[in-house]
């Protein structure tokens, strides 16, 4: 079977339920994708093209051809990739330091994007860049992308439920004292000047959860999770809390230690969409973390 073809065999508790209620229920196809795939006909039931208000019989064979007709505008470029994990439906890559994720601000090349696109090219497809995750210019670490629609909102439908774990090492200056905690308060973007955000009322709630991992003489290495996705969260909490990530010269002071913020995103755990298998990766520290550390 084509890796680009999600297929569902009616079962008996199915039978004269809809076709749009067993592909939404069942295989996980969002609403907006569905209507896609109703205007590029390719929504069948045994092999036929099929309306979704068809009432299934058991042992009816729905089969959804998710691969969308779509064009790609990114540059392609050829750029070295950290491929951590790939199947049919997602691309895991542990993104270096330095390295834009998508092209913005009259910046068309040079980025993440550009490298996936000129990957796939390779291989013969032409595929949207669709990131589940971001990551600022200056963090590392593992960024997941979706190879679909159907990938991309399932996954998304994942964060939203909070079912996806991202884990992120940072080096903070200043001693924490505390074993763990949590830091829970909302994050707003109030200067248009600036990309900066701040801790504000009238932001969105974001909560950081922490866990010291390691103490030095003037730092602490930190573990963070995210139970929300704002912009700049981890930056923000941290530096309005008394601790900036060491190096981060948007939140902090520049440091003679590291040229960019301490801050990389160690591990990713997360359900396959199409199998619900349970996923889990890790990125290593990059080197010049690696030797932040050691000269601690």
């Amino acid at each position: 079977m084509n890796d680009n073809v999600l297929l569902y065999v009616v079962k008996a508790a199915d039978k004269y339920i809809y076709l749009r209620d067993v592909l939404i229920s069942q295989m996980q196809v969002s609403h907006s994708l569905l209507i896609k795939l109703k205007l590029q006909h390719k929504i069948m039931v045994n092999g036929q093209v099929t309306y979704t208000n068809y009432r299934l019989q058991e042992g009816d064979l729905v089969t959804a051809d998710i691969s969308l007709d779509e064009q790609n505008h990114i540059i392609p470029e050829d750029i070295p990739l950290d491929i951590v994990y790939e199947d049919p439906d997602l691309l895991a890559i542990n993104k270096p330091p330095g390295l834009a994720v998508h092209p913005s601000k009259g910046i068309f090349e040079g980025t993440l994007a550009n490298a996936v696109t000129y990957y796939w090219i390779k291989q013969g497809k032409s595929l949207l860049f669709r990131p589940i995750n971001r990551l600022d210019k200056d963090t590392s670490g593992l960024i997941l992308i979706g190879k679909s629609q159907f990938a991309h909102q399932a996954i998304f439908r994942q964060q939203k439920l909070g079912t996806i774990r991202r884990t992120y090492l940072a080096v903070v200056k200043g001693i924490i004292d505390e074993d763990s905690g949590c830091i829970n308060k909302p994050i707003a973007h109030i200067y248009p000047n600036s990309c900066a955000r701040t801790i504000d009322l009238s932001g969105k709630p974001a909560v950081t959860n922490y866990t010291v991992l390691k103490r030095f003489r003037d730092f602490t290495l930190l573990s963070l999770t995210l139970d929300t996705g704002r912009t700049h969260q981890i930056r923000v909490h941290l530096s309005q809390s008394g601790y900036p990530i060491c190096g981060d010269t948007l939140y902090g002071q520049p440091s003679s230690l590291i040229s960019r913020q301490a801050l990389h995103a160690f591990q990713l755990t997360f359900q396959q969409p199409r199998t619900g298998t349970t996923l889990q990766f890790e990125a290593a520290l990059p080197l010049d973390i690696a030797k932040l550390l050691e000269s601690l």
